[in-house]
């Protein structure tokens, strides 16, 4: 008998996102998830109970698009369909307190909860745990949605929970990346009975998230204490974006400036995820995230930028409006797609895929192609990427992460005077326009 293809095949070409869907896939629990030395989070298959089915290779949207996601492929694949673009925020201002942006995600998911026109919700959140990690939830009911506020910019295996709504009569809304939508189509291709429920899919927008050991480093920063949670942005210290915040076991919170995880985000960037195209989530129903470049935002409190995808996004989002959950107004979709950098997304597309051939590796079988020439400091970030497992021990990798943020340090404070003379040059020449 030939031997199918399988998930570890997939982790080895490193196009693996860490989606859960293999786990979701797989009936005989043969597989499981790890944490690596680079902190990737990577299925591992137990062949002593694998029964050669194939089904993880087939569900895995890291690797390939299956038929569906084929056929609904847009025509501009990193802006896809949009039906309304609109701006707001949720009305309760408990919800909107602890919020990221403007809480419209967690204000929709309470009024769908609350109208019992969903039954369950599947979110990520943060464990307490020492190192905090990424995880999911199935809420139930709205008082438990305060809790998976905020973004989780690491690997979350967030399809793995798929078989626990197996017998959930209702209608279910799942909150996830892009490559957690792309494989849940896969997996409803896949399995019938998944097909026949009744979905809602609200995506998030996604510019990479970092391995689970950028927690770790920035939390080594911030304290030598042991850490429980970790929250990425929080707008309340001081203010929208926010930073991050990290609280000890013994209760001590501590808050470090945005500029560390900015800092640090080219380093702990998983490779999978720069040869990613969909930043704006286009196979989901609803997409929300920051509304970088729109006017006339609240730059100090936020607010949710909202598309609206398809007639049932459209639809859940007015009757949240209706029924006062949240506030939307309309907005430029043309300065939206232009604020996300959506250009630049393309260039860099085609810069890292080209590159990831150029260096003998297999890229995602996606259903078009884009190519370029000029992808030298591209490789460069897909070589550091793959060279986060090769450290002896995350101590190692820690160090290594510290000299790179040092020497990033010190090339800023040589910088600052040039920065300096540039603003008052710029100054001068806005006088001399006027």
């Amino acid at each position: 008998m030939n031997k199918k293809q399988d998930i570890t095949q997939v982790v080895d070409n490193h196009l693996c996102h860490s989606c859960g869907a293999c786990f979701a896939s797989c009936g005989h629990d043969s597989i499981s998830f790890s944490e690596t030395v680079g902190g990737y989070i990577f299925p591992n298959i137990n062949y002593d109970s694998c029964t050669n089915c194939g089904l993880c290779f087939e569900v895995c949207s890291g690797d390939h698009f299956g038929k569906t996601l084929q056929e609904l492929m847009p025509s501009d694949p990193f802006v896809g369909t949009i039906l309304d673009t609109l701006v707001g925020v949720a009305t309760d201002k408990q919800i909107f307190d602890n919020s990221q942006s403007g809480g419209v995600t967690t204000a929709l998911l309470a009024q769908l909860l609350d109208s019992g026109q969903i039954e369950v919700a599947i979110v990520a959140t943060m464990s307490e745990q020492t190192p905090p990690r990424g995880d999911v939830v199935l809420v139930q009911n709205s008082s438990e949605l305060m809790a998976t506020q905020k973004s989780k910019y690491t690997p979350i295996p967030l399809l793995h929970v798929l078989p626990e709504i197996k017998h959930v009569k209702g209608a279910i809304a799942i909150v996830g990346l892009s490559c957690h939508i792309q494989s849940l189509y896969n997996l409803c291709d896949t399995y019938p009975w998944l097909r026949k429920k009744e979905i809602l899919k609200i995506g998030l927008i996604c510019d990479r998230v970092m391995t689970a050991h950028a927690i770790d480093f920035m939390a080594f920063k911030a304290t030598k204490e042991p850490v429980k949670n970790f929250v990425f942005r929080d707008k309340n210290r001081p203010a929208y974006p926010g930073n991050p915040t990290v609280t000890t076991i013994s209760n001590k919170e501590i808050v470090m400036d945005k500029a560390l995880r900015m800092s640090m985000k080219d380093f702990f960037t998983p490779a999978r995820c720069r040869l990613c195209f969909d930043k704006l989530n286009v196979f989901a129903d609803i997409v929300c995230g920051d509304p970088h470049g729109v006017d006339g935002i609240d730059r100090e409190r936020g607010e949710t930028l909202v598309f609206a995808r398809t007639p049932k996004g459209q639809e859940v989002l007015q009757n949240a409006k209706d029924a006062k959950q949240i506030t939307l107004r309309n907005t430029s979709t043309q300065q939206a797609i232009r604020g996300q950098k959506i250009d630049q997304k393309k260039a860099d597309f085609a810069a890292y895929t080209s590159a990831w051939s150029d260096m003998g590796r297999k890229n995602p079988d996606y259903p078009f192609e884009l190519k370029t020439q000029e992808f030298s400091k591209q490789k460069e970030s897909l070589q550091h990427a793959l060279s986060l497992d090769s450290f002896s021990s995350k101590e190692e990798l820690l160090k290594s992460a510290d000299a790179h943020y040092s020497a990033k340090q010190r090339k800023q404070k040589l910088l600052l005077p040039l920065r300096a003379v540039r603003a008052i040059l710029k100054m001068i020449k806005q006088k001399i326009v006027k």
